[in-house]
């Protein structure tokens, strides 16, 4: 959970908790529930500083492991990023074997603004390889918890439009961009990325998948194939309907078709088949970190989150 998730969900929490009670006390006029509700807040927020401790205290703990040493179970790796197939990031174009992005909109809530999003996407169902001196293994990042330094911002206003990249692909993925009266919104893009060679540390499970990644890419060519030869359905990825497929439209397919072909697989026995491993999230062990930080500057980071949060937490309540 990040902090803008935290942001959304710490008022749900705290009337779930703490509502009932200041509901009774009101009834009683012993506490006003205001206060009540201020203190659901600030527990939250404890908590989930705890929550960044223990993780923090978990990259500290656990021992980095080699790709040739690699066992079933919770696994810390540290490596270079590699792929045969190199993806384009949304925004920029660049080449990276990870990416996720969002748009957010400046909007007016009440007294204050904030940016909001109205966009956001990855590359989670496309899996990638961490490389060490010792040898490779599959990264599928799919339900990995992100931290990463921005790679891509940009914010329009008055004498900085929108390219015409970013207003293409507005339009391709239907997210208006002008106000009722024909001016632009006030848009924030900001992209990440895992470049190819570019150093990343992985915290998640290693599970069994010998053969997986020959299986994978025999069984996306062949959904792809089936996808071509119907008329109806390249229909529908020509979504700005200028009777071209272009390679931002193809590349969009492409990731959707694969992360249906990794949900069959995950579901079926018939992906795992030796004793080749791969990282993903853990069915027990829910932590699955990936990071282009390095694990020193990851842990400073998660050292100033905690130590904020149940600062935080302890001042509210």
């Amino acid at each position: 959970m990040d902090l803008k998730r935290l942001r959304f969900w710490a008022p749900w929490v705290a009337a779930i908790l703490f509502v009932p009670s200041g509901i009774s006390a009101l009834f009683s006029n012993t506490f006003p529930p205001v206060l009540l509700f201020g203190v659901g807040f600030g527990m939250f927020f404890f908590l989930f500083g705890f929550s960044r401790l223990r993780r923090r205290r978990l990259i500290e703990n656990i021992p980095t492991s080699t790709v040739r040493g690699l066992a079933l179970g919770l696994v810390e790796l540290a490596g270079v990023a590699k792929n045969k197939t190199l993806l384009k990031a949304p925004f920029t174009g660049t080449d990276c074997v990870f990416f996720r992005y969002t748009i957010e909109r400046w909007e007016k809530r009440g007294k204050s603004s904030e940016w909001v999003d109205i966009a956001e996407g990855d590359s989670s169902s496309s899996p990638f390889f961490l490389d060490d001196t010792t040898g490779s293994v599959m990264i599928l990042p799919k339900g990995a918890e992100l931290f990463q330094p921005v790679d891509f911002e940009f914010k329009n206003g008055w004498g900085n439009p929108l390219p015409e990249n970013l207003i293409y692909f507005l339009q391709r993925q239907g997210v208006p961009h002008k106000t009722l009266f024909g001016f632009s919104s006030q848009l924030r893009f900001r992209e990440w990325r895992i470049s190819e060679g570019q150093q990343v540390y992985v915290l998640g499970s290693a599970k069994e998948s010998s053969n997986y990644q020959k299986q994978h890419q025999d069984l996306l060519i062949r959904r792809l194939e089936e996808l071509k030869t119907s008329p109806a359905k390249m229909a529908e990825v020509d979504t700005n309907k200028d009777g071209a497929i272009d390679h931002m439209e193809w590349d969009v397919v492409v990731a959707r078709v694969e992360q249906e072909v990794i949900e069959e697989e995950l579901k079926s026995s018939a992906a795992i088949s030796g004793p080749e491993l791969m990282v993903a999230e853990g069915e027990e062990e829910k932590i699955f970190i990936i990071s282009n930080y390095s694990q020193k500057d990851l842990n400073k980071r998660l050292f100033w989150e905690s130590f904020g949060l149940i600062l935080g937490g302890i001042a509210i309540v």
